[in-house]
């Protein structure tokens, strides 16, 4: 299915949404820190990319900046996760939140689910059928 890269300092957080996701059938690749999620992020090109907005490196806002200004994940949709900053406050700090999301943590397993299936839908190219 998704091709899903989670950044986040958490590492309980970081196994749990893994396991989630996988059971649902997408890849997964993870990364502990803002510079290793950036790296990552280009050599993958993922379809989602989970963000925490506290970690080591520099703030989740401003690793969504860099995101948005590289080729490779200026369109993927991005799921920010915190549990010490608001989704308004994460919004006032970047310039242009199409394509982010916000989910407050600890996160509920459901809403999370539910959030990943929307932003994978909403990034996913229109069917074309045929005539």
């Amino acid at each position: 299915m998704a091709k899903i890269l989670i950044i986040d300092d958490d590492y309980s957080i970081v196994e749990l949404l893994s396991d989630i996701l996988k059971r649902e059938g997408h890849g997964v690749e993870t990364a502990a820190e803002a510079v290793e999620g950036m790296q990552k992020a280009r050599t993958l090109k993922p379809d989602l990319i989970i963000l925490d907005y506290h970690m080591p490196g520099m703030t989740g806002a401003h690793l969504f900046e860099s995101l948005r200004r590289n080729q490779a994940t200026h369109l993927t949709p991005i799921l920010f996760m915190s549990g010490e900053a608001t989704g308004e406050d994460i919004l006032k700090e970047i310039a242009d939140p199409e394509g982010a999301s916000f989910l407050a943590k600890p996160v509920h397993l459901q809403e999370f689910r539910v959030a990943v299936r929307e932003l994978l839908a909403s990034s996913a190219p229109p069917q074309t059928g045929k005539p």
